[in-house]
């Protein structure tokens, strides 16, 4: 009697499907997934946001420094970009590239908040708590827009559904498949005929699926559904390729470990890492992106859809590996989960297959979402709150000799005296000034700060005094060291509509000792103030530029800055003083580099004059005046009549007359300096030092106003008569 062998596929049993191990690990799973899934949503109102994808409006400068101080929020709640108007973070909200648009007004106290009609209430809600936080503590509102469709959420929800269904469509076809022909085709005919077959029942459930859940009209509502429903399947072959009928556990482990975040209706953003990172990477939230993006927009997202496509390109993969490694090495097609527990001898196949297929697909993956993102481009907004004390009247101020009345006058409590006096003239008329140690009368007596600024117009002087009462530019306090403060230097100004960029550069400093005069240079570091028309100057950023170096010998940049140029062709010139260190110079050379002004707080773009170009490297910059007989520390640097200018004191302290070097470029060559004015000697302990030019202060060809800062070495002269610590005006005519 002829036996005929069977040709049914080998049904599986449940200790194939599961056996003990796999179990095991699969409870062990899926516990604690819905564990995490009840806690979230148990604590749904809790939630807090991260890494929201939004944008801010506006200027490129305030912008940046907007997107830093919300991206430096405890918790990265936002990942802030910026456009150059309104419209465009509309087009932004409307594309779901952001979910949230600050447009500030900086002629109001009541900002706008733009949300995407796309997000959920949660998402919603924990966007306004983050940023109402922020502006209560500026003192300013908000005012919540909502941008897109009206019923954005609804077709979310049916993007939520559709992925659904596609993915449970994929997963019953791999499953019934492998019920009918086994875990494994027999053969390359079989294993091509179910790769066919499934293909193009994922492309007809997709396009059923469309039409129901997307309202399919167009190819890309069938696409998304047919692509995700063909990788469910795919994934769910490659992992019984490798486990045997133990891949179907693991195929639903897969899913629902990257896919309960967003299946669950909690924006992944709303969870933080891991699980905000794997929605985006896995099939499920990849899938509901780009099913998002077509309900919505009718269009094609191109990352969610390539990583769909990557898992199915990287699934087919270990199909295909997986029957070429186990023919080569006579291993037979696996049954059971058995090999989960064995990955030496002959069960390696499985580590080879993995050991391709995995760096591949991370690789696949990461180019997927790394897309280049737009630069920073804008958004003014207020950073800190500041108020201008009491006007003190100063009566018409129209000669040099005014302004050395209006310095003697007493002032407020807020300003009793102090040095530097750079100064900028703002667009609306008013001029700022900005003060080095600063002696101001409080309840407990007088105290200095490290800076100060006073506003002046054609009737007041006022003190701006920030809302905690001490520096403008406050101090920087870090753990372990002692306060680093901010010495203005020089002044920036970029008009711009409606309101003025105040670029002040300032030195950083570090007391060394008891004594007044016991401190250290740290470098540069640039102060930007927001100053809307007629409004009171706002700390919108602090930086410090470069390393800590302790030491005249490295240049101190931005002793003197220079603005030139219209339009697109402006360039900020930056000079930078050094002295050696010996008895031989007492004077400090001049150096100069340059940078657009937008790009003034970013170090890498500057470039140095090295004696015949612009270089990239800080140490080519060539000194353009030497140090021996050389300038102050801190000087002006101007044009006039296409003519540059360089006052300083000749030997800083120990000079005792305003002098003024000149030249046709900002490279030089300089001349060696020429005598323009005595500084007036005080008495014994008095000192005269630090003089600045004012070239917008009454102009006239041919000449300049110019200060010098006066002070004593005794502090208790000056704490019985502040007015010794005032700025003293004179003119002085300018050598050809």
């Amino acid at each position: 009697m002829t036996t005929i062998a069977s040709t049914a596929p080998d049904r599986p049993r449940w200790r194939q499907i599961s056996p003990p191990v796999v179990s095991a690990l699969l409870a062990l799973v899926v516990v604690a997934e819905v564990a995490w899934a009840a806690l979230v949503l148990a604590g749904s109102d809790d939630l807090v946001p991260h890494a929201v994808p939004a944008v801010v409006v506006g200027d490129p400068v305030v912008a940046e420094s907007v997107a830093r101080q919300y991206d430096d929020l405890p918790g990265d709640p936002f990942d802030l970009h910026a456009v150059a108007d309104e419209e465009s973070a509309r087009a932004a909200l409307a594309d779901g590239s952001a979910r949230a648009a600050l447009v500030v007004d900086l002629d109001g106290s009541t900002d706008r908040l733009l949300l995407a009609s796309s997000n959920d209430d949660l998402l919603d809600a924990a966007i306004r708590d983050r940023v109402e936080e922020v502006e209560r503590r500026i003192d300013r509102l908000v005012a919540v827009d909502v941008v897109g469709p009206a019923d954005a959420d609804e077709r979310q929800g049916a993007a939520r559904l559709a992925v659904a269904l596609a993915l449970l469509l994929g997963f019953v076809l791999a499953v019934g498949t492998s019920l009918r022909d086994g875990p494994v085709a027999r053969d390359l005919r079989h294993g091509l005929r179910r790769t066919l077959v499934v293909g193009a029942l994922s492309v007809v459930g997709g396009a059923v699926i469309g039409q129901l859940a997307l309202r399919g009209g167009t190819w890309a509502e069938v696409l998304v559904p047919a692509a995700v429903a063909g990788t469910g399947a795919a994934l769910t072959f490659a992992l019984e390729a490798l486990f045997g009928w133990a891949g179907l556990g693991l195929a639903v482990v897969a899913f629902f470990a990257t896919g309960a975040p967003v299946l669950a209706r909690v924006d992944p953003t709303l969870v933080g890492r891991p699980w905000s990172d794997l929605a985006a990477l896995g099939v499920p939230g990849a899938g509901v992106d780009a099913a998002t993006a077509v309900s919505l927009h009718r269009e094609l997202a191109v990352v969610p859809v390539t990583v769909v496509l990557v898992w199915l390109v990287a699934s087919l993969l270990v199909i295909t590996l997986a029957r070429v490694v186990r023919r080569r090495h006579d291993v037979p097609a696996p049954v059971g989960g058995e090999g989960l527990r064995q990955v030496g001898g002959v069960r390696g196949w499985r580590v080879r297959v993995l050991g391709v297929v995995v760096p591949l697909t991370a690789a696949m993956l990461a180019l997927a979402v790394v897309v280049p993102r737009s630069e920073v481009a804008a958004a003014p907004r207020l950073a800190s709150l500041a108020a201008s004390a009491d006007c003190v009247r100063s009566g018409p101020v129209t000669s040099v000799a005014d302004l050395n009345r209006i310095a003697g006058l007493r002032g407020t409590d807020d300003f009793r005296g102090g040095d530097v006096g750079a100064d900028a003239l703002l667009q609306d008329g008013r001029r700022a000034w900005l003060f080095g140690d600063t002696l101001r009368e409080g309840p407990a007596g007088p105290r200095y700060v490290r800076n100060s600024m006073l506003v002046t117009d054609k009737r007041c002087i006022r003190a701006v005094v920030p809302e905690a009462g001490g520096a403008l530019v406050p101090d920087r306090a870090r753990p372990g060291e002692s306060p680093v403060g901010y010495w203005p230097m020089s002044t920036v100004v970029d008009h711009r509509t409606g309101y003025d960029l105040l670029y002040v550069t300032t030195q950083r400093v570090r007391t060394t000792g008891s004594d007044a005069f016991d401190f250290e240079n740290l470098g540069l570091s640039v102060a930007v103030f927001v100053v809307p028309l007629g409004g009171t100057p706002q700390l919108l950023e602090q930086r410090d530029i470069g390393p800590d170096r302790a030491g005249r010998e490295h240049p101190t940049w931005g002793a003197a800055t220079t603005l030139v140029g219209s339009g697109d062709d402006r360039w900020l010139y930056v000079f930078g003083t050094a002295n050696p260190g010996t008895d031989q110079a007492w004077g400090y050379s001049l150096r100069v580099a340059r940078v657009r002004p937008d790009d003034l707080l970013h170090q890498a773009r500057w470039r140095y004059w090295d004696g015949s170009g612009w270089s990239v490297r800080e140490d080519d910059a060539r000194e353009m005046i030497p140090a021996r007989d050389g300038v102050s520390q801190t000087l002006s640097v101007f044009t006039q009549d296409e003519r540059w200018y360089a006052l300083s004191k000749r030997n800083d302290l120990l000079g005792s007359d305003i002098t003024v070097w000149t030249a046709d470029a900002p490279t030089g060559p300089w001349s060696s300096g020429t005598v323009v004015a005595p500084v007036a000697q005080g008495a014994t302990g008095q000192l005269r030092y630090m003089p600045l030019a004012h070239p917008t202060l009454f102009p006239a060809s041919g000449s300049v106003v110019a200060s010098y800062s006066t002070n004593d070495t005794d502090v208790g002269r000056v704490l019985a008569d502040p007015l010794r610590y005032r700025p003293h005006f004179v003119r002085v005519r300018l050598p050809r």
